[in-house]
């Protein structure tokens, strides 16, 4: 097994804890790609991103109810960038964010067959979202003012429910008590640049920091147009058919993975020793990024595998 080492300025990712965990093949997709961008890039550039101005002071690990999570949807897909777009990560350039009751409602609970697996709980609603199955088991993630399965519209969310309405009253869906809820409770979305596309950037810029950097400011405004610097899409085990990693092309930035020894059509197996065999378990890298010290890939490159490790300092 390869290991290659690259030692980088240390950093802070403040605000990835903060991205929506979703449990789809779909869309799980894009967000492993956004995850590779992210922490690549930042290695390489040594960066300080704050994509958010305020640091969250109440974190918390946001786990599924249930120890053995199952996967709702059995049909993979290609990632597209309008998925990530449509996700609306870092909320909706020029959309004015909705307000957050200053309390719960107390609303009766709802008879609609929904469960609410799990939430990011946010004093601004645009960053807000909740983790919703219907009744097929089916999941998927809302914002506030989303429209839910049962013709019902999302209201409001806090830590511990949702409020939605339903035929013109509020209702109250619960979190189980053995879910988790991931907590942030400062979050300003007032300092975003304005709106700049990653196709905007000029190809002639050789400054590596200055360049990521547009690519930073990108992200937050138009992740459209970012999802096309990194491709991921899911690959399964022949013999199972089980998820086993996610194989990464270049787009846009054709250097991008070249810079940190990748190559295209290689199969991220694991990130930080946390298997991509299952989507639910991004969840834990998405608990512990602010923490790390080390970057470690494990790939899978023409039937071999390889170790990738960039360390922090």
């Amino acid at each position: 097994m390869n290991s290659r080492t690259l030692s980088v300025p240390s950093w802070q990712a403040d605000w990835l804890p903060r991205l929506v965990v979703l449990a789809q093949d779909r869309r799980l997709s894009a967000l492993v790609a956004l995850l590779l961008i992210v922490l690549l890039a930042k290695a390489l550039a040594g960066l300080t991103w704050t994509l958010l101005p305020a640091p969250a002071e109440n974190m918390a690990g946001f786990v599924p109810p249930g120890s053995a999570p199952t996967q709702t949807r059995s049909a993979p897909a290609r990632v597209s960038a309008a998925s990530i777009e449509r996700l609306h990560l870092f909320g909706e350039a020029g959309k004015a964010a909705p307000k957050v009751a200053a309390k719960v409602v107390d609303a009766p609970d709802t008879r609609l067959n929904l469960k609410l697996h799990g939430v990011l709980a946010s004093d601004n609603a645009v960053i807000a979202r909740a983790i919703i199955a219907d009744g097929k088991g089916l999941e998927d993630a809302y914002a506030v003012d989303d429209k839910l399965p049962g013709n019902a519209v999302l209201k409001e969310i806090h830590a511990d429910r949702i409020i939605l309405e339903h035929r013109g009253r509020l209702e109250t869906l619960r979190l189980p008590k053995d879910a988790k809820t991931l907590v942030n409770n400062r979050v300003a979305m007032n300092s975003i640049p304005g709106r700049r596309s990653a196709a905007a950037i000029s190809a002639s810029t050789t400054d590596t920091g200055a360049l990521l950097r547009q690519y930073r400011d990108a992200l937050v405004t138009d992740p459209q147009s970012v999802m096309e610097l990194v491709r991921a899409e899911p690959v399964r085990d022949h013999s199972t058919g089980k998820l086993k990693g996610y194989r990464v092309r270049p787009g846009r930035d054709r250097q991008l993975l070249s810079r940190f020894g990748l190559r295209a059509g290689d199969v991220v197996t694991s990130i930080n020793g946390i298997p991509m065999d299952n989507p639910l378990k991004a969840l834990e890298l998405m608990r512990d990024v602010t923490t790390l010290s080390q970057i470690n890939l494990e790939v899978e490159r023409n039937g071999t595998s390889q170790s990738f490790s960039f360390q922090i300092d």
